[in-house]
């Protein structure tokens, strides 16, 4: 993201630890792909109503909108929006409520279903009220014979497995239950797997679709073809669609974009049925991943919206977002 803000911005760099504090970070010389969170008690910084940081030293830091680049909980679940919210500074992304709603994927797909767009068939389930075998066996009957199980608001594709029998899909809850109380069932859709980028606010638009092709040794784009192994996945743009798939992908992803209430940018990810040609929505990304590979600015690219202008237009909608929002009050 560094390497495509234009120069009349001047970047401030915060890192978060695991223990919630926020330093101030040293801008590289040379931007690495990743930055590691120097804690050092020195550059420990408060958060100030209004538009700013306040530094051990008491200097005060004023910024003009934030730009919460975080991924999963506690970062693009709400919890930094909303704090962000309180202290009044503009943000780049969804709101509190749309970034919840995004990352669990139980209530996603509830407000898509009762907005009539099609989502996979799925089967909730909760440490609260764990089901028996019998009940466990009774999901395959309901949702196919093979089934994909995933923690309801984990991300990066932990926790999730495939499961064609019953003992897979005990051994496929078990390891979903370590990152999440709430799991969903749902059936495997065979077929294509889709993604589309969605920047704006009150007009969003959408970018032609890209598609992921896993390796032949993955059963699905799992963490490590994600992470692990420079050859886990073919990422594809534009997705090899005709022009009617194309603009449908595109439209439906502008319709869950605006049916959460989703803002800023968001990658909205389908399946495609191999057998029927159903278009599923699967999953809605609030805060997509912006490094070098990612599909998110490949597909704004194909669409005519280089990196640093896509920015550009972030940067201006969250200030845009913020002064409506603060008319309101």
């Amino acid at each position: 993201m560094l390497r495509n803000l234009k120069p009349n911005h001047e970047a401030l760099l915060i890192g978060i630890d695991r223990s919630g504090g926020w330093y101030t970070q040293d801008k590289p010389l040379q931007i690495p792909r990743a930055l590691r969170v120097e804690v050092d008690a020195a550059r420990r910084i408060l958060i100030k109503p209004g538009g700013g940081f306040t530094l051990p030293t008491g200097q005060e830091i004023h910024i003009d909108v934030a730009m919460p680049l975080l991924h999963g909980k506690f970062g693009e679940d709400g919890s930094v929006q909303g704090l962000l919210e309180t202290a009044r500074l503009p943000y780049v992304g969804s709101n509190v409520l749309a970034s919840s709603i995004g990352m669990c994927k139980e209530t996603a797909k509830r407000i898509w279903r009762d907005a009539g767009l099609l989502v996979i068939p799925w089967q909730t389930l909760s440490k609260r009220n764990r089901d028996t075998g019998e009940a466990e066996t009774a999901l395959f009957a309901k949702l196919g014979p093979k089934l994909c199980v995933k923690p309801a608001t984990s991300g990066s594709s932990l926790g999730v497995s495939m499961a064609a029998n019953l003992p897979e899909l005990k051994a496929a809850l078990k390891k979903a239950w370590r990152y999440d109380d709430k799991i969903l069932v749902e059936k495997a859709i065979q077929g294509r797997e889709l993604e589309c980028s969605v920047t704006g606010y009150m007009h969003p638009e959408a970018y032609p679709p890209g598609e992921i092709s896993p390796a032949v040794q993955y059963e699905f784009y799992d963490y490590d073809a994600k992470y692990t192994d420079p050859d886990g996945a073919k990422l594809m743009v534009p997705a090899r669609l005709d022009a009617a798939t194309t603009e449908k992908v595109k439209e439906t992803a502008i319709l869950a974009f605006k049916t959460i209430g989703a803002g800023g940018l968001a990658r909205v990810d389908f399946f495609l049925e191999e057998e029927s040609s159903a278009l599923y929505l699967n999953e809605i990304n609030t805060m997509p991943g912006l490094t070098p590979i990612s599909l998110f600015q490949r597909m704004l690219a194909e669409g005519g919206l280089d990196f640093a202008s896509a920015l550009e237009r972030l940067i201006e909608g969250a200030l845009a977002e913020h002064a409506r929002k603060e008319a309101l009050l």
